[in-house]
């Protein structure tokens, strides 16, 4: 009786295992990377004040890697998760970028990976300033220019010529660079350049602007032509000036930069909100340093703008495509050509250097919890109240309202009728397997 009583105990031991490790195994391991940038916005699980801790684990077990915005886009659109670290295995399910896709990218992708795993989606996540941080920068003396840094009523204002003279190395000292309010030089000061020597979509943003503004300023460094790219150094085929020092990854900008403030040495950077200050950025987990940001003038209007995610949106010249074959082409989302993207690159009004970071996925994914695991976590992002105070805490705004409709109505629920939606049954078939 005790034998025959131990292996009942035995078998309902195996079964109950088993149904244990059917359940681990219906939490599929979902991983993407990219953007650091946004970074400490989606962030990682258990940690309540970012998108993955909200989303929890009981659909699937997100993980981010933060490698740059060139990095994601490789990974995403080869598939090949090595670029999201040395040792990542599996499927690369989705990346986040701060620089849009160019033809190139989605030509190529269509043509071959899009063939098995289904059509590149690619949409706008968030809406972010690109802010210009300062360390050992002269006093600020305005009474008028707007706050964006605590504890710090104004701030130091500049316009695009500073941003051309400085960014191309003509402006190596603050006694170069003229007081766009007062119309008088600063106090002399050597200036330190923290550049993202990486594959950088925040670069993109920043050069995206410079490349507007630069070629018709007398300020630019002659010889220097910016051009719109991730690589910051691209714009300079000699070599970046001297008094130029690159870092990798945002939070490598952001020690740069406080190693610099240690140190009593004045430099400027660029960065997302996120990376600077709680004035900013008031939950972000990065923004510790309190570093100092400058006002940008807008050359179309006249005023003096903070880098807050309302100016951000105010400067934005985006709409959502209305048509299913405009909205079937990822590049329609997020303009690279033509009208919208140069009133994005010096926009009319709002803080000048401004833009989306995007997120790329696939229409079709192999295993269907991957599919609804990022078909909700979508979901959550454009519509969850509380992802938007996750969003707007880092410094960032949410897309606006119709383009959440849209992607509402287009990739998540297909209320629109053109079967561009995630998992759509008329695509996902055949040998359009997914990723």
């Amino acid at each position: 009786m005790k034998s025959s009583k131990r292996k009942i105990c035995q078998i309902l031991a195996l079964v109950l295992s088993g149904v244990g490790a059917s359940a681990a195994m219906a939490v599929p391991v979902v991983q993407g990377g990219g953007s650091s940038l946004v970074a400490p916005t989606i962030g990682a699980i258990g940690l309540s004040t970012t998108e993955i801790g909200l989303f929890g684990t009981s659909e699937g077990s997100f993980t981010y890697y933060s490698v740059g915005s060139g990095a994601g886009q490789n990974a995403f659109l080869g598939n090949q998760p090595t670029f999201l670290g040395t040792g990542v295995t599996g499927t690369v399910d989705f990346a986040n970028s701060d620089a849009a896709l160019n033809t190139t990218q989605i030509t190529s992708y269509q043509a071959g990976l899009a063939r098995t795993s289904g059509p590149l989606i690619q949409i706008p996540y968030i809406v972010t300033p690109i802010t210009i941080p300062l360390v050992n920068a002269p006093a600020v003396t305005s009474t008028t220019t707007p706050q964006t840094t605590p504890g710090q009523a104004h701030s130091i204002a500049l316009n695009d010529d500073d941003l051309c003279g400085i960014f191309s190395g003509n402006f190596t000292d603050w006694s170069q660079v003229t007081d766009p309010e007062k119309t008088t030089k600063y106090p002399a000061g050597a200036i330190k350049v923290v550049y993202r020597a990486d594959s950088s979509g925040t670069s993109e943003l920043l050069t995206r602007h410079l490349a507007a503004v630069c070629a018709a300023s007398s300020a630019t460094k002659p010889g220097i032509t910016f051009v719109d790219s991730l690589t910051f150094a691209a714009s300079f085929p000699s070599g970046v000036p001297s008094n130029f020092v690159g870092a990798t990854g945002s939070g490598g900008v952001k020690s740069q930069l406080t190693s610099y403030l240690a140190a009593g040495t004045a430099a400027v950077a660029y960065l997302s909100p996120d990376y600077t200050n709680t004035f900013l950025a008031p939950s972000s987990s990065s923004a510790s340093s309190q570093l100092q940001v400058a006002s940008l003038l807008n050359a179309k209007n006249g005023l003096y703008y903070a880098p807050t995610a309302g100016n951000a949106t105010t400067a934005l010249s985006i709409a959502a495509p209305g048509t299913k074959n405009a909205a079937s082409q990822p590049a329609n989302w997020v303009p690279i050509a033509g009208a919208s993207y140069t009133a994005n690159a010096n926009p009319a009004s709002g803080y000048p250097v401004s833009g989306t970071s995007q997120i790329l996925v696939s229409q079709c994914y192999a295993d269907p919890a991957v599919k609804t695991a990022v078909h909700d976590f979508l979901n959550n992002h454009y519509t969850n109240s509380t992802f938007a105070t996750v969003i707007r805490g880092n410094g960032f705004d949410t897309v606006p309202s119709s383009f959440q409709t849209a992607i509402s109505n287009d990739f998540l629920s297909n209320a629109s009728g053109w079967n561009l939606d995630i998992g759509n049954a008329g695509v996902c078939t055949g040998t359009i397997t997914g990723r």
